[in-house]
């Protein structure tokens, strides 16, 4: 399975800029695998052994926190990366949630939002260099439980309050009782549903928001028409461009930190080329392009609908409502147990070689204080961002290459800046963010559209489940050589393949098409149980160990992608098709014989008069 921290410039991520590696991999179990796990001899409620634990280890380090860096450079570069592989996100997130809790939450809340729970987790949490945003989960849930407050007829900031109140009563909690260790539960059969899961809501929401508005089908003149073939030309056009630039490390052209410039910052220079575009003659006729939903530029400092920053949490709401807030706020809990976690583990693997230790509860416990400014100030929560947390980590190593025992480059960190300065530095970014509204009006929505179906294609391209549904259209012998090809059989790799399949399916259907949508992070939770203790009776635990790995080293990892890459890059044709050319084939062998016979004739060689016709 592809790990989200595995290797890719510092940005790999700009998809995963994104919700994110440069494919977003929510591998919880690759995670696990990359973190010491706690002895399972040892009870799972532990009241504050683990908060005490980490208090003890990371306290006496905290001063060095804030020492100077080693190197200043490195430590800056990191931040500005931070910054800007967040903002993007956070303004596709901004503009998806606006459009499903009808404004209430939207560009504002959610930049404001990343600035302080960011400035109070790089502050406060144990392990500061894991960043902390609004993920597309987040949306995703945010919208589907807007439907709530009509139901218990509460006013939604007074509803929202309760709901990021009890979310985070759930989280402090739970990390004093050391319920944190849940997250070594969950294996790749449930990772990969979730990001697949995650990919095609983003593919759905993109889609949908580009092609809806465009009324086909619908008959009449409509004057706004041709503005939304103008947004639809334009998210297609955003998409296009990040999507070339994710791959271009892999280029031949230009020089190697260019390339690396190239890819880090891909969606930047998508929204940047893009934008520019928008405003040429004729592509914005009449001013009716739709842009970014802001209120006022410059910002006023005030919420995007007419409210007071601080809402009262008793008005407008009845003991119902408050109660019926528990449900959105579990959900949260269930959430971000999986996500957050995952996300610090991946930015404290082995590959960076820390220094200093992990501190898993007091940061879930951190997590959850950060729900307290979002509740009174009607702010959305957020959690580390994947994979921009373990890219920011990236960005803050020091790297050598080395040639390993089997003659291949390595890359291998021999420093990383462990600080809390880049953390705190790209949230308060966040406020200059805030400060630049008038250019980020400028931004046409199908931009942001068209980097959200980036983001759910490169979420969708290297998730594992995707892989095996292609693998099922090739050739037998030309699948790669790996262990779900290998070593199992594959009518059953087929069968586990489409179990997965179902359960993604269902998730998304119950999330996007259905009154009960915010319950999806229960789902995914059920997940874990039912690979527990029902797909281990119907698979062979040989077959398990192959299709639901929970180990594995840095060496199985890169032969497993080499294969698969190979595979897919492979040529198309067999042996026996190169030893009977097809029409296209003997096309473009006549074309080199004509002009090799030319080239000939120069020189005196006389020319066959079949080709010479």
């Amino acid at each position: 399975m592809r790990r989200l921290d595995e290797e890719v410039p510092p940005g790999v991520a700009p998809f995963a800029n994104e919700e994110g590696a440069r494919e977003n991999d929510t591998a919880a179990a690759d995670a696990a695998a990359a973190a010491p796990k706690p002895e399972t001899s040892e009870p799972l409620i532990q009241f504050m052994t683990g908060i005490r634990e980490d208090i003890a280890a990371r306290a006496p380090l905290y001063r060095d926190d804030w020492s100077k860096p080693k190197s200043a450079f490195t430590v800056i570069n990191a931040t500005v990366f931070a910054f800007v592989i967040q903002l993007i996100p956070a303004l596709i997130f901004a503009e998806l949630m606006g459009r499903e809790t009808k404004g209430n939450l939207a560009t504002a809340e959610v930049l404001l939002s990343s600035a302080v729970i960011g400035i109070i987790y790089a502050i406060f949490a144990g392990q500061p260099m894991v960043i902390m945003g609004i993920t597309g989960p987040v949306a995703i849930l945010l919208g589907t439980s807007y439907t709530l407050t009509e139901t218990f007829d509460a006013d939604y900031f007074p509803f929202f309050f309760w709901v990021c109140l009890w979310a985070g009563l759930m989280h402090m909690l739970s990390a004093m009782i050391g319920l944190v260790s849940l997250v070594w539960k969950v294996t790749p059969f449930t990772s990969q549903i979730f990001e697949l899961f995650i990919a095609v809501s983003f593919i759905y929401a993109s889609l949908r928001d580009l092609i809806e508005p465009v009324y086909l089908g619908e008959g009449g003149d409509r004057p706004d028409r041709a503005a939304q073939y103008a947004t639809l030309l334009l998210g297609i056009l955003t998409y296009y461009v990040s999507w070339t630039l994710h791959f271009a490390e892999t280029w031949t052209y230009f020089t190697r930190q260019i390339r690396t410039v190239l890819t880090s910052y891909n969606t930047l220079i998508a929204v940047v080329v893009v934008t520019a575009l928008s405003y040429l003659p004729g592509v914005d006729q009449g001013n009716s392009l739709d842009r970014v939903n802001i209120e006022f530029s410059p910002w006023d400092w005030k919420p995007t609908v007419d409210r007071p920053w601080i809402a009262s949490p008793l008005a407008g709401i009845s003991t119902a409502g408050i109660f019926g807030a528990l449900v959105p706020g579990f959900m949260f809990f269930l959430l971000f147990i999986i996500d957050h976690n995952v996300s610090s583990i991946l930015s404290q693997a082995p590959k960076f070689n820390l220094k200093k230790p992990p501190a898993y509860h007091l940061d879930f416990f951190v997590l959850g204080v950060t729900f307290l400014p979002c509740a009174i100030l009607g702010l959305p929560p957020g959690n580390g961002l994947i994979p921009q947390a373990p890219l920011h980590v990236r960005a803050l190593c020091t790297r050598e290459h080395v040639k390993d025992e089997h003659g291949v480059m390595r890359e291998r960190v021999t420093h990383v800046e462990e600080q809390r300065w880049s953390g705190l530095g790209q949230a308060i970014l966040m406020f200059v963010a805030l400060s630049m509204f008038t250019v980020i009006r400028w931004i046409p929505r199908g931009v942001l559209f068209g980097l959200l179906l980036y983001l759910g294609v490169g979420a969708l391209h290297g998730n594992e489940i995707w892989e095996r549904i292609c693998f099922c259209f090739m050739i037998e012998k030309k699948r790669p050589k790996i262990p779900v090809v290998t070593e199992v059989k594959w009518s059953t790799t087929v069968a586990w393949t489409f179990v997965q399949l179902l359960c993604a399916l269902a998730v998304f259907v119950v999330a996007n098409f259905t009154n009960v949508g915010y319950i999806y992070p229960a789902l995914l939770t059920a997940l874990v149980p039912v690979r527990s203790f029902i797909l281990s009776r119907l698979f062979c635990a040989e077959d398990v160990k192959y299709l639901d790995p929970m180990g594995g080293n840095e060496e199985d990892y890169h032969h497993e992608q080499i294969e698969v890459h190979l595979a897919r890059h492979a040529a198309s044709l067999d042996e026996e098709e190169l030893n009977f050319p097809n029409r296209a084939e003997f096309r473009g062998q006549g074309e080199k014989g004509l002009h090799h016979s030319h080239v000939s004739s120069s020189t005196g060689t006389p020319v066959p008069d079949d080709v010479s016709a």
